[in-house]
């Protein structure tokens, strides 16, 4: 495991795992439980892991990306909501231009894993996901805060409380984030924006986890422990 230093230091005795973007890549994710479970063998601790979203669309599994995020057990999981899980949930409750982005940015993928046509109509789509799926994905939550760690997907809205941020901008938010060197008033673990280089993007207010799995590049998982971040790959 790579090793950085951290800005901020967590309570002794604890590690929080936070896995970036999967984007249906299944097998990465699997690659990844299995470190993690390896790891949790060989150190154990009071340990939780965080999903930090877009498990679905773009890559070849998303049905098992799914299933493979909710069966891990070996420790307290946290499950957060990226912007294409909820923009999935919009068109099946109704909203015609989230089914249409949602088939443009991945969807396709998704459907062809849950067993249905490529284009198959928007009104057979709830009825083809299983129902497990979809209760998974409403379920997802927005955000979580461990210490001085505030995990998000996307990021968040400079110069509003973290206690106030909107889900679109936990969710979708990038320039304004991404550009702000600001003290947000936790040290923020996101994804949703891929790293051009690949690997986790470490800066004094930030770390970036989504090191473009389903465009080639490996899955990472940040690990969190007192005053360092390690830095596991599939």
């Amino acid at each position: 495991m790579r090793w950085l230093k951290s800005p901020v230091t967590l309570a002794k005795g604890r590690r929080v795992y936070a896995i970036g973007d999967s984007h249906g890549c299944a097998d990465k994710l699997k690659q990844l439980h299995d470190l993690i479970r390896t790891d949790l063998r060989e150190n154990p601790t009071n340990a939780t892991l965080i999903h930090l979203g877009d498990f679905i669309d773009r890559g070849p599994d998303s049905a098992g990306t799914l299933d493979i995020a909710m069966g891990f057990d070996a420790c307290p999981v946290v499950h957060l909501s990226g912007n294409h899980e909820a923009t999935l949930l919009a068109a099946l409750d109704g909203d015609a231009p989230s089914a249409t982005d949602w088939m443009y940015y991945g969807g396709r993928e998704a459907l062809l894993s849950w067993g249905l046509a490529e284009h198959a109509p928007r009104d057979t789509w709830a009825a083809g996901i299983p129902a497990h799926h979809i209760a998974f994905m409403r379920g997802l939550k927005f955000s979580h805060r461990v210490g001085p760690y505030f995990f998000a997907h996307a990021g968040v809205r400079p110069g509003v409380p973290l206690d106030a941020q909107s889900p679109d901008d936990l969710m979708r938010i990038r320039g304004a984030f991404l550009d702000s060197e600001a003290d947000h008033g936790a040290f923020i673990v996101h994804g949703h924006t891929p790293v051009r280089e690949r690997v986790a993007d470490l800066r004094e207010n930030r770390i970036n986890l989504d090191t473009g799995a389903v465009f080639g590049g490996p899955l990472t998982c940040g690990v969190f422990e007192e005053d360092r971040i390690g830095l596991l790959t599939a």
